[in-house]
């Protein structure tokens, strides 16, 4: 454990002779001490803080999961649709809005030369415009909208204010991250959680309200946790009264290259239920969204992880050694087996639960689970490599990446979806996340170099 990481060490080491002088013999050995106990310490934050993201997360992301028993009983296939196609809109408009400029936030929070709460309020009012620029431009031309999801248009432009609450919302929880205060961002994500479930519960079974009702009770409980956001992003002085251009312009210069990343990720996955819907029918969409559903178990772990894992990665980058480097890769690895062997461990348990989570126009969902775990696992394999494009900065080679690996997934879809239906949908959705995570694997490497294949070799000959 000391050898792995000796700058660390000796930095450690360094105070600690200051500190005691009395006999360098106990000096020697309380240190090494010490130092291995910080490091257990440390580990076991990590995976604290990875086990408070995971249920904070499965309990927002969950939701749709843990009401899927209720909504796939009280909504019909082509009800149940209309919500999995308001999800992928205000999905897709959460890229749009705020230019993806809440990610700047965490990269420029370690920045000693940054006035933080400047930089929130330039971010804060980036949301703002393209808000308002959005949902203007869908009012006034709601016909292209109108004719791909089938949604009112009053609902499109719910969507936008959504999704824009949702940003909102990020941004108090990056903060957090970013700060490691995984308790609060749990406790705010569950609360969420909570007031979107009995919402949604109330509206759809106790006053009817079919699938509005459901949306309704999603676009009151992010409304009502955007406003709890903003109101603790003044408390704790994260934004002012100041906004700064040169700030702005930072910001939309990390955001806007990502935008085509975003945008290829989306169509990564979301473009096979758009595609179910056209080339199939609303209520294809509610079936297939409802597989969705139940393999996001795999993704939302696989997002928690990589929360607690990301910061953490940042600041071990910047002078690691190629021992560390090496210590990091290796547990990549073992990561990587994992995340397959569960995929393939849970596409067999799900088999005797889906007669019980859904109702019975949905049981075609069974066909197409196992190939939407192993997606996700892939997906949760593309968090572990993109990280180190993230710290170099190299955000326009990664948009470069995953739009065109979104145009060959959006190909290979319609041609699946085609001729095998659901089946082809969720092997198109598999296909999409394997290309992802190759492709940006290897930008990762072109980026920031990591002795990926050399410990692989010696692992393989040992």
């Amino acid at each position: 454990m000391l050898r792995s990481s000796p700058a660390i060490y000796r930095a450690c080491s360094s105070i600690l002779k200051r500190a005691v002088k009395s006999d360098s013999r106990y000096y020697h050995i309380f240190s090494k001490r010490w130092f291995e106990l910080t490091l257990v310490k440390f580990q076991r934050s990590l995976l604290s803080n990875a086990a408070i993201y995971a249920l904070a997360n499965f309990s927002v992301a969950g939701v749709p999961l843990i009401l899927l028993p209720i909504l796939t009983r009280y909504l019909s296939a082509d009800d149940y649709g209309k919500v999995g196609m308001f999800t992928v809109v205000s999905s897709f408009l959460f890229i749009i809005v705020g230019f993806n400029t809440h990610g700047a936030v965490m990269v420029r929070f370690f920045d000693s030369k940054i006035a933080l709460s400047k930089y929130v309020s330039s971010v804060f009012l980036i949301l703002l415009s393209s808000v308002f620029v959005t949902s203007a431009l869908i009012a006034v031309f709601p016909t292209p909208l109108l004719s791909l999801t089938t949604l009112p248009v009053s609902w499109l432009i719910i969507a936008v204010g959504l999704a824009g609450c949702q940003f909102l919302v990020q941004l108090l929880l990056t903060l957090w991250q970013c700060s490691d205060r995984a308790l609060s961002y749990g406790v705010l994500r569950l609360s969420h959680a909570i007031t979107d479930s009995v919402l949604s519960i109330f509206l759809v079974v106790g006053l009817m309200a079919s699938w509005e009702g459901r949306l309704s009770g999603l676009a009151i409980a992010w409304s009502v946790i955007a406003i709890f956001a903003f109101i603790k992003l003044r408390k704790e002085g994260w934004v002012s009264n100041v906004v700064d251009k040169k700030y702005i312009a930072d910001a939309l210069r990390y955001g806007l290259p990502l935008m085509p990343h975003a945008v290829g990720g989306l169509i990564l996955s979301m473009a096979d239920r758009l595609l179910v819907t056209k080339i199939m029918d609303i209520g294809s969409t509610g079936i297939y969204f409802a597989a969705v559903q139940i393999g996001l178990i795999l993704g939302i772990l696989a997002d928690a992880s990589n929360r607690a894992f990301a910061p953490w990665l940042m600041k071990k980058l910047t002078n690691a050694s190629l021992e560390e480097k090496s210590t990091i890769v290796y547990y990549t690895y073992l990561y990587f087996l994992g995340i397959i062997f569960v995929a393939i461990i849970l596409s067999i348990t799900i088999e005797f639960f889906i007669p019980f989570l859904l109702g019975p126009e949905f049981i075609e969902v069974s066909e197409i689970t196992f190939f939407m775990f192993l997606g996700n696992a892939f997906t949760g394999m593309y968090y572990m490599v993109t990280n180190y494009v993230f710290f170099s900065t190299r955000t326009g080679l990664l948009s470069l990446s995953t739009i065109s690996t979104g145009i060959v997934a959006f190909l290979i879809s319609i041609f699946l979806i085609q001729n095998y239906g659901l089946l082809g949908a969720a092997i198109s959705f598999m296909i999409g996340q394997i290309l992802l995570f190759l492709t940006t694997w290897a930008l990762a490497q072109y980026c920031y170099r990591m002795p990926w294949f050399g410990l692989l070799n010696k692992m393989c000959k040992n």
